[in-house]
């Protein structure tokens, strides 16, 4: 039986980039369909959800995202003018209802095997945004991997700068972040990095192994997870890591309304306010990001160009009006 359920009524994203074929379950779309089609944002902030979210899951983990960077941003940033940043992706690393998807590390294995194919539409898509010049990523779970294997891809066939990218307990093994693992270009591209990440992740303690070794050859045999215990020493790029103590993997989003788990999940969202800087973005619509501001969350002079000498795309980056 299907477990789906519809994301909150007060869910009204801005931009959706879509690769699901179907709310839950289902195949990947050949490419991806932007609603509203047509969208002339400078800067993009794109969130994509983690393993075994259903559509509306996925809406409703975005949906408490909005909801507790807007109480952290107040009185700064006025309802909804988050909108113009935000990019919700939705993408099908989830079963269709049934026993499989209540086993989550025999679902996982084909999800694996969706994420790089995800996260190479996903690029072809922002570099085909026509006045796209800054993107920035908040991954969480294997849509970490969905977002590495688009900067990958980014770093390889050109695209945006990539700026700011925050990885909330990364499915992603740490072997491959490392100097001269598949996804270190990936790591090493953005202008920062902020891994966010928990001991106390039972689905990366027990389920993130197993998933990864089913999931066959290039992808490890039992691998710790980057999301568990954070960068190893040595790691390339410029990186920063917390420990969010007491997180599990559900924590990060800030949907989670237990009250037990409150002191997790409000340290997740205030590492991820403080890293994009959202309260200090202008109260007025019309108003313009500082020049300071935008020197920071912009990638520096030496990560702006594509390392795979592949054209780059002209023109000062200027931050999106919020």
């Amino acid at each position: 039986m299907a477990r789906y359920s519809p994301p909150p009524a007060e869910y009204q994203p801005g931009l959706v980039l879509q690769l699901r074929a179907a709310r839950e379950g289902g195949d990947l779309l050949p490419a991806v369909v932007q609603d509203p089609a047509l969208d002339s944002r400078l800067e993009a902030l794109v969130l994509a959800h983690g393993f075994n979210n259903h559509e509306g899951e996925a809406g409703a983990a975005y949906q408490g995202f909005r909801l507790r960077q807007y109480a952290r941003a107040a009185p700064t940033v006025l309802a909804r003018g988050l909108e113009r940043i935000l990019a919700d992706l939705f993408w099908p690393g989830d079963a269709a209802g049934g026993l499989f998807d209540l086993v989550d590390f025999l679902v996982y294995p084909a999800a694996v095997g969706v994420a790089p194919a995800a996260g190479r539409s996903l690029a072809g898509h922002l570099r085909g945004m026509p006045n796209l010049r800054l993107v920035h990523f908040v991954g969480h779970s294997l849509g970490c991997r969905v977002v590495l294997e688009a900067i990958r891809d980014i770093d390889f066939n050109g695209g945006p700068d990539v700026g700011r990218v925050c990885l909330m307990a990364a499915a992603a093994p740490t072997y491959m972040v490392e100097s001269g693992g598949n996804l270190s270009f990936a790591i090493e591209r953005p202008g920062r990095v902020r891994i966010l990440y928990s001991d106390d992740d039972a689905v990366l303690k027990y389920t993130f192994g197993p998933g990864q070794t089913l999931a066959g050859a290039g992808e490890g045999f039992f691998p710790t997870a980057l999301g568990r215990h954070g960068p190893p020493p040595g790691t390339p790029g410029r990186l920063e890591s917390h420990d969010i103590e007491g997180a599990d993997h559900g924590h990060y989003w800030g949907h989670e309304q237990r009250a037990k788990y409150q002191p997790a999940v409000s340290a997740a969202v205030d590492r991820i306010a403080e890293f994009f800087h959202f309260g200090a973005w202008s109260r007025d619509v019309g108003g313009e990001r500082s020049p300071a501001e935008v020197r920071d969350l912009a990638p520096p002079r030496d990560a702006g160009a594509p390392a795979r000498d592949v054209p780059a795309r002209s023109g000062r980056v200027r931050a999106y009006p919020i």
